[in-house]
């Protein structure tokens, strides 16, 4: 196996995480120049449109927390007036505006709220950068909330990139930068290198006409993935020294304190960029890597799983390739921990980079049976990175339909209101006649429809209970069979009927089939269930506890039935939880009673006395007890289950 270079994955992290969750950049404004402009709102001599283009000449809304309350109030005011003389653009101008401070603060619901009003104005507005700055919000929102959907995102960022090339780019320079950054890093995913170039060459027009540090740190970031990306097709020693060069410009500029503060996390993840890039030089020391890497860890939040992950899979990528075999693994197993914590669908290529790691470390120790854990792990990461390729192509799919059927819609709707216009000067009386009769009949319609929601909810979970019910009952009668026939199975092993013995193996593992299928199909029943005992406080252990103590109660004598009792109150709270995750299927509240009564260590007999059941069958149950559990033959269940109760000796 090969990595991939994990550079394009490092910086669409940094995209999505910075240029998704800020809004754009702008030079702060104190606290006298906002007072002055709602001043200026409020006075009533001055004309709307007026207080409008001044408001909109502030050069940028981005939220600030030292000023978002007063510029709550101006917008809110601005809003008010722009809503009683009707004025179309400045209400979409103060919806965005203040969906752009909601969206600063991460109120997501506030956020959608005024998205969807900005929305509803939006075919009434003919302001070009009101509409690019609405589209660009809209890219924003969905690439927070909803990562799956970056196709959708990408389209919104191409529209809004558009509006601001027809109605000019001055004074929203950094949204322009924002856009082209986020579209670039589509570019490194689908691979299309041409599309990336455009991109890069723009900012690099950007950078000569608006020479500040955000532009340059772009660009520079920019060429890093874009030699980074030709290292990775065609390996030549001039692309790693190229992307290193510009790596250390990026940090150089972080360096000297010139960046807004949102762009911290970004610039921290190229400190482990550029020990990756390093680290593929044939001359690499360990030294200046960890050294990299030592920094990257200090500047990390500790609760950022997948940065944490970053630095240790390139530190064992390092003990890796200075054949430091045992090093290289113990780094890569807390990489894998740490992917395993912060797991999600925008990490797969990190995921897979660690995994084919791993398994090239133990393919190298020789321990070949890890190799194929591994490969079998990374089959399963890989299903799902086919899903969710499928899935995006499906919403993507998805959106250009609705797309169509809003343009659709729209050109239906212009034309019934000019039909309406047409029937309100002939006929007013009519058209009011059907507007009422039309209401009644929505009215009507959606009551049915909620009757029959109501009817249908009723019917599927009377269904569910039933289907519960009976798969109850056949796992129940399919269990006794399964105990009678492995009884008769060692009765012909005792009296030599081989061939009787045969058919009955046979008919066992026909059986076993039909067990286990009832029993997958229980599972899911019984998920079920227990996801609705959990919403009503249902406690597995405190009522399997309590069974147990009636049985003992009821069928045993003293002095066992105390010290058993004993055992079973200095139990784990936590118990069964504990057993379901060591087990390998889903563990029966019967099979969880036979669990917790050889815990407290209650011999053969008591438990079939308590159970009323025979002996070889209890003996049957632990054998099947140690399959769940994936124990040998030479194990000893007792000890397996008493080692996680806490009993106290």
């Amino acid at each position: 196996m090969k990595i991939k270079p994990l550079i394009p994955v490092f910086l669409f992290c940094m995209a999505t995480s910075v240029f998704a969750n800020q809004s754009h950049p702008v030079a702060p404004y104190n606290d006298s120049r906002i007072d002055s402009l709602y001043e200026i709102v409020c006075d009533s001599d001055i004309a709307f449109s007026r207080k409008l283009k001044i408001v909109d000449d502030l050069g940028g809304l981005s939220f600030y927390s030292e000023y978002f309350h007063k510029l709550f109030a101006l917008f809110n005011r601005l809003l008010e007036q722009g809503i009683k003389v009707n004025h179309k653009n400045g209400m979409f101008f103060c919806y965005n505006s203040i969906a752009d401070l909601y969206f600063g603060l991460w109120d997501k619901e506030e956020t959608e709220i005024y998205l969807d009003s900005a929305a509803m104005c939006i075919d009434k507005s003919s302001n070009m950068q009101y509409l690019a700055s609405y589209y660009r919000m809209k890219a924003q929102y969905i690439q927070r909330y909803f990562p799956n959907r970056t196709p959708e995102a990408v389209i919104y960022y191409q529209r809004s990139l558009s509006y601001y090339e027809k109605s000019g780019m001055k004074g929203k320079e950094a949204d322009v930068v924002i856009i082209l950054r986020n579209l670039t890093i589509d570019g490194f995913q689908r691979g299309d290198s041409a599309y990336v170039c455009k991109n890069i060459l723009r900012i690099a027009e950007l950078k000569k006409q608006y020479d500040f540090p955000m532009i340059d740190f772009c660009l520079k970031e920019m060429q890093i993935s874009l030699y980074s990306f030709y290292y990775q097709n065609l390996p030549e020693a001039v692309y790693l020294d190229s992307a290193i060069y510009y790596a250390k410009e990026c940090l150089a500029l972080y360096e000297k304190g010139v960046l807004p503060d949102y762009y911290d996390h970004g610039a921290i993840d190229l400190y482990v960029a550029m020990a990756e890039l390093m680290n593929k030089k044939e001359d690499s020391e360990i030294e200046p890597i960890d050294s990299l890497l030592s920094i990257a860890r200090m500047k990390y939040d500790v609760s950022d799983s997948i940065s944490l992950a970053r630095i240790y899979h390139t530190k064992a990528r390092m003990f890796y390739n200075m054949n430091m075999i045992d090093s290289a693994e113990t780094v890569a197993l807390k990489a894998q921990k740490y992917l395993d914590d912060g797991y999600g669908n925008r990490y797969y290529s990190q995921v897979k980079g660690n995994i084919e790691l791993l398994h090239d470390i133990y393919n190298d120790k020789g321990d070949f049976q890890k190799v194929i854990e591994y490969n079998e792990l990374w089959m399963k990461k890989d299903e799902e990175i086919r899903a969710n390729e499928v899935k995006e192509l499906e919403l993507q799919y998805e959106f250009e339909l609705k797309e169509s059927e809003i343009e659709r819609l729209k050109s239906d709707r212009s034309y019934q209101e000019h039909r309406y216009r047409m029937s309100v000067l002939f006929c007013f009386l009519l058209a009011l006649t059907i507007f009422f009769i039309l209401l009644l009949i929505r009215l009507k319609k959606r009551d049915l429809n909620h009757q029959i929601a109501l009817i249908n909810k009723g019917k599927e979970e009377a269904k569910l209970k039933l289907k519960l019910k009976e798969e109850y009952a056949v796992k129940m009668q399919l269990e006794r069979y399964e105990v009678l026939s492995d009884f008769h199975l060692k009765e012909m092993e005792l009296i030599g009927k081989s061939k009787d013995l045969d058919q009955l193996r046979q008919d066992k593992e026909l059986l076993d089939r039909q067990v286990e299928l009832y029993c997958q199909k229980l599972k899911t029943c019984e998920a079920v269930a227990n996801s609705k005992k959990k919403d009503l406080g249902f406690d597995t252990q405190n009522v399997v506890t309590e069974d147990i103590k009636r049985l003992i109660n009821k069928y045993l004598k003293i002095p066992v039935r105390d010290v058993y009792i004993r055992n079973l109150e200095r139990l784990d709270k936590s118990y069964i939880e504990i057993l379901r995750k060591r087990s390998s299927e889903n563990l029966s509240i019967s099979y969880l009673k036979y669990c917790i009564c050889f815990a407290i260590s209650m011999g053969i007999s008591d438990v079939a006395e308590c159970f009323s059941i025979e002996q070889s069958s209890v003996h049957m149950i632990r054998y099947r007890l140690k399959k769940k559990f994936g124990l040998g033959n030479d194990d000893d269940l007792g000890l397996f289950l008493q080692k996680y109760a806490f009993l106290q000796t």
